[in-house]
């Protein structure tokens, strides 16, 4: 059928330019005015003829839409998450909606279709993309961004034997998985089976599920400032309760463990771990020495200007009323005492950094702990991860239950319905079957050479 259809295509477009040839020939060859009474008994005398015709026509104009249909789909795509309507992505850049005929979209179809000799210009040139026109009254006062799109496929020579319901279905998840991977909100961060931090020494692993932890505590204030209401009907908790567990894990729990294990200065390897701290004692005393050296030179440069300057510096300025004033601006010694601030908390950080290592030196140097007191620090270190993957479990399953109810699933794919594909045939079939009659009523009309011939044999008579 997809050979014989650019064929129906032809003749039935023909039909149509040879009526129109007709018509044309006939008003360019009329030597007397058209009489109304004439041309409509033409018609009635010619009505059966093109009925016939024009039934015909329909029939074979109904075929090749039909035909069609194993060739051709259109299905609609919308976008369900709010910031949609503004043209924008969930994660707040701009939307384009042409990434659905992407090469990277296109290319995971044809791979996971194995449709090895397809190139994905090929595909995208059997596709294209609508909007779908929604509201109007649009204007500077009423901005509307189309959320909704219809996506139109038409075979090509090398897609005509792939199934088009499989190959859209296909497009839809391929997109569905880039625009959600590219996008949607990331929670690799709190998903962590902490299977990796058994290599590392006791305080080592306190440390790194304190940042784990203040991970989890950064990201569920982030999504309480966007809802603090929000409560999830799978975990039965809000964002700011998960903050809360996350605080309390490690306020106390890790604490408790981290107290434990300088009481009894429990280490792997004693001797590597102490070497280790003070090798990062001698780093943080080199940064220490540089932050309060720029400290000083700052202050000195304070020092150097005089104190009239530095009290105020006022510059005529204009109002918004066009009245002057005096204003007071920033000279070159505030922005000393910044970066002289700056460099001092920089090197108070050192500082504290050093006294840290050095009373956990102290601790482990000291050490005291006996078999019992370090299998008690391993089951401490099992207790701490069982309960922070708990807690990412909590944070993780919370904010997808989030997304989930605000985005409605970000995209929404709908293919067209048997019944609307029915009615636009015979839509179609009924426009074109009508130009058709019009079309040949206007050539019976407009023919004027049987009236002609008409009149010469009565004249001989």
């Amino acid at each position: 059928m997809y050979e014989v259809r650019p064929i129906l295509k032809i003749c039935l477009l023909a039909v149509l330019a040879f009526c129109g040839l007709l018509l044309g020939i006939n008003l360019l060859g009329q030597k007397q005015p058209l009489h109304m009474k004439d041309g409509i008994r033409r018609c009635l005398k010619a009505f059966p003829y093109v009925t016939a015709v024009s039934v015909l026509g329909s029939v074979f104009c109904m075929a090749y839409l039909k035909g069609g249909e194993p060739y051709s789909e259109i299905f609609k795509m919308g976008y369900t998450y709010p910031q949609a309507s503004k043209g924008l992505t969930p994660n707040g850049t701009t939307l384009d909606v042409r990434e659905v005929l992407s090469d990277e979209v296109l290319e995971k179809v044809i791979s996971e279709m194995n449709l090895e000799n397809l190139s994905p210009d090929e595909l995208r040139n059997t596709l294209s993309i609508h909007n779908v026109k929604q509201q109007s009254g649009v204007s500077v006062d009423n901005l509307y961004v189309s959320t909704e799109y219809n996506i139109f496929y038409n075979a090509s020579d090398k897609t005509r034997s792939i199934d088009k319901d499989i190959l859209i279905k296909s497009i839809a998840d391929a997109y569905y998985d880039y625009f959600v991977d590219r996008y949607g909100r990331k929670t690799e961060i709190l998903e962590d089976d902490l299977s990796e931090i058994s290599d590392l020494d006791y305080l080592d692993m306190n440390s790194y599920l304190q940042r784990k932890a203040d991970a989890i505590i950064e990201y569920m204030e982030m999504c309480r400032a966007e809802n603090s209401t929000f409560v999830s009907e799978a975990t039965q908790e809000s964002f700011g309760s998960v903050r809360d567990k996350a605080k309390n894990f490690r306020d106390v729990s890790l604490d408790r463990n981290r107290s434990y294990i300088l009481k009894y200065g429990i280490s792997k390897d004693r001797e590597q771990y102490i070497s280790r701290l003070n090798y990062g004692n001698r780093l943080e005393n080199v940064e220490y020495m540089k932050n309060l050296a720029a400290y000083r030179v700052r202050i000195s440069a304070i020092e150097r200007y005089d104190g009239d300057i530095t009290r105020a510096v006022l510059v005529p300025t204009r109002d918004e009323s066009g009245e002057f004033y005096q204003s007071r601006t920033k000279i070159g010694t505030d922005y000393f005492a910044d970066e002289a601030n700056r460099h001092l908390q920089y090197a108070t950080n050192n500082q504290l950094t050093i006294e840290t290592n050095n009373y956990y030196i102290e601790s482990i140097s000291a050490s005291k702990a006996m078999t019992g007191q370090r299998k008690k620090a391993d089951e401490m270190v099992e207790s701490l991860k069982a309960e922070l993957v708990e807690i990412s479990r909590l944070a993780t399953e919370t904010v997808k239950d989030y997304d989930s109810s605000t985005s409605n699933g970000y995209i929404s794919f709908s293919a067209q319905d048997e019944r609307a594909f029915a009615r636009s045939c015979l839509k179609k079939t009924a426009l074109y079957t009508a130009a058709l009659a019009l079309a040949m009523f206007c050539v019976v009309f407009t023919d004027g050479r049987s009236q002609k011939g008409k009149k010469m044999r009565m004249g001989k008579v």
